[in-house]
């Protein structure tokens, strides 16, 4: 009865393990498909979305999923405020 139980056990175990690998394998497409940029413009498009991917998938493992948002964050509003100082440099 032991036997079954931990047999029983070990399968599950083994059946969360491939479910939890599939859950991470589709949020990291989810992560590529946001970060990288749509494909508007063609010739420059796809290099752009080239780097951005292989950008995501060295920072994904080497900062966390969480750290990398937090990261991208504070990127995205550092741009905001890099366009908004060259809005206002330029006049109108």
């Amino acid at each position: 009865m032991n036997r079954e139980n931990t047999a029983r056990r070990k399968s599950l175990l083994v059946a969360q393990a491939h479910l939890h690998r599939l859950q991470a394998a589709m949020a990291w497409h989810q992560v590529k498909e946001i970060v990288s940029p749509p494909r508007a413009a063609p010739d420059r498009g796809d290099r752009a979305r080239s780097i951005a991917a292989m950008l995501v998938g060295v920072a994904v493992p080497v900062f966390g999923l969480a750290r990398l948002g937090r990261i991208m964050r504070m990127l995205t509003l550092g741009t905001m405020v890099m366009r908004i100082v060259r809005g206002f440099r330029r006049g109108p």
